[in-house]
């Protein structure tokens, strides 16, 4: 019996006897719900039932623009919620051929009315009590939508019996734009509208889903990269307690956000570009949409992001301590093994360097004299490696691997509810397989979409026994808090003594502690949490150009 169908039959052993009774989209392939607002129909997608563009917010434009998210007006008979929605306002992505070739985003209309959900359900308004999985997509803060192929729920909903949600939600200077004092009370809030539209949609969900078949009291939010980050965020948002009640970060964790100061200067250049003085909060949100995606794109990627304002984010999320607005929440928490070869394969040099090259670059991460120490550390666990995968580790590591231990070790520290940490080793083959397990490769994976993901995973027999671990763990924690499977290594609660690690690969082990020397010459830089510039600089423009 291969992986596959162990973990299929443990997960139907799983689902409990009600989705033996639940109606399937077989006997009813046009399904009607009712929510707060109204009624939706939706239709049939690989099993299961889609219910796409849902607006759980009104249009964020004109007056709304800055503001906290306003309810959606009631409506009467029958809305079809047959189509995605508009994504959130972001500039053009123009990749290089390469990781155009990898990475793929939603190509959907932009527009300030975006706040638009969407679910996937074996079965709606059947009683049934099934996991709720909602996903919050990457793309930093600045650009991304619940809409991209990576994330269709289908084949994760009917193979793991569960209620899969994505979003759409405001995203740079639309999202995170710190209006100030000159703003007054009514923009108050405007840095954090994007992550109150989040919980906007988690109200919904609370108050809707058990009509899609879902559990509003065993809701789990996940997310990659940006997403990621806005899991952690939101652990630390007290308006957000109570509608969650399950974490997943993928190499995004934010154990620290932005300030109030850095937000201000951000405020100050975008508002110089305009020739708009802060407090002319008319004339900015009379700007063309068009106009300020342009003026916001060009200070960067990393320019947006929550800052902690003492009000409505209090604490950073797990500096100097795991928030306790979250205690309760079990976490899982990980990354992949070479998260930075997708952030630099946009560098035309990256696969020429030499080792006067690494040299320099890790000399201009680290400082010098740790360059050397830190040279000799990954050549020693990989002496065959070439410059550009040497300099791709370190900077992997410096990036993503200790936040993310860093994050895992405060949460197992607070002591209130388990942190379960892991690891991607599996390398794609893609381009020569150069790439090995980068940034975003576990996406196809937990959404078990290998089949529209080629670029990024290759396709084969791997990749299907890949995908049926990772989305069957990924939806047993969501069901019990715990990730455990039938026929994989037991994978027990990270621990500060042991460091117990799960390793997602063809063969998943369990580890104690994965290169120690490695973990200790991060902790000894104080580099954890940290955004570095040597991020900054390779996502400030270069990897996601506009057009």
């Amino acid at each position: 019996m291969n992986l596959r169908t162990v973990l299929g039959a443990a997960g139907a052993l799983a689902t409990g006897v009600a989705s033996v009774h639940a109606a399937t989209p077989a006997s009813n392939p046009t399904p009607v719900v009712q929510t707060t607002e109204g009624a939706l129909s939706g239709q049939v997608s690989k099993g299961v039932y889609s219910f796409l563009g849902i607006a759980y917010g009104a249009d964020t434009g004109g007056k709304n623009r800055f503001r906290p998210p306003q309810p959606v007006e009631a409506w009467t008979g029958v809305k079809p919620a047959d189509k995605m929605g508009d994504r959130c306002p972001q500039p053009p992505v123009n990749m290089p051929p390469e990781m155009a070739s990898v990475l793929s985003f939603s190509d959907l209309p932009v527009s300030e009315n975006c706040l638009v959900l969407n679910v996937w359900t074996p079965a709606v308004a059947d009683g049934a009590r099934r996991p709720v999985m909602v996903w919050l997509h990457g793309g930093g803060f600045f650009l991304g939508s619940g809409s991209d192929k990576y994330y269709e729920g289908s084949n994760l909903s009917r193979k793991q019996n569960v209620v899969v949600v994505t979003l759409n939600h405001r995203l740079n200077a639309f999202g995170y734009l710190h209006l100030g004092k000159e703003a007054g009370p009514a923009f108050a809030n405007s840095n954090l509208v994007g992550m109150l539209d989040i919980v906007a949609a988690l109200r919904w969900v609370k108050a809707n889903i058990a009509q899609f078949g879902g559990d509003p009291d065993n809701v789990t939010i996940f997310g990659q990269s940006g997403g990621g980050s806005k899991v952690s965020t939101l652990m630390a948002m007290p308006v957000a307690h109570g509608l969650f009640h399950k974490a997943i970060i993928e190499s995004g964790a934010a154990v620290r956000v932005g300030t109030l100061e850095d937000a201000t200067a951000t405020r100050d250049k975008l508002l110089e570009s305009l020739h708009i003085k802060p407090g002319e909060t008319e004339k900015l949100q009379a700007v063309p949409m068009n106009e300020l995606i342009m003026a916001s794109a060009r200070l960067g990627l990393l320019a947006y992001m929550p800052a902690v304002d003492g009000d409505l984010l209090p604490t950073n999320p797990f500096d100097p301590v795991a928030s306790p607005v979250s205690a309760k929440v079990p976490v899982m928490v990980g990354s992949t093994k070479d998260e930075a070869t997708n952030v630099v394969l946009s560098d035309p040099t990256w696969q020429t360097m030499t080792e006067d090259d690494l040299v320099k670059r890790v000399s201009g991460l680290i400082g010098a004299e740790h360059a050397a120490e830190a040279i000799a550390l990954y050549r020693a666990h990989a002496p065959n490696d070439r410059p550009m995968h040497l300099w791709s580790s370190v900077m992997t590591d410096q990036l993503f691997t200790r936040s993310t231990i860093l994050l895992a070790d405060r949460k197992a520290e607070q002591g209130k509810a388990p942190v379960y940490l892991y690891k991607v080793n599996w390398d794609s083959p893609v381009l020569g397989g150069k790439l090995r397990s980068p940034h975003a490769v576990e996406l196809p994976f937990i959404f078990d979409n290998v089949d529209v993901s080629a670029g990024l995973v290759g396709a084969g027999p791997g990749q299907d026994k890949m995908a049926a671990l990772m989305s069957s763990t990924f939806a047993a924690f969501a069901r019990t808090g715990n990730p455990d499977v039938p026929g994989v290594p037991h994978w027990p609660a990270y621990t500060t003594r042991a460091r117990e690690t799960f390793l997602y690969d063809l063969h998943p082990t369990v580890a104690s502690d994965p290169n120690p020397d490695l973990r200790i010459f991060w902790e000894k830089q104080a580099a954890g949490g940290q955004t570095s510039s040597a991020l900054k600089d390779a996502m400030s423009g270069k990897k996601f150009e506009s057009k």
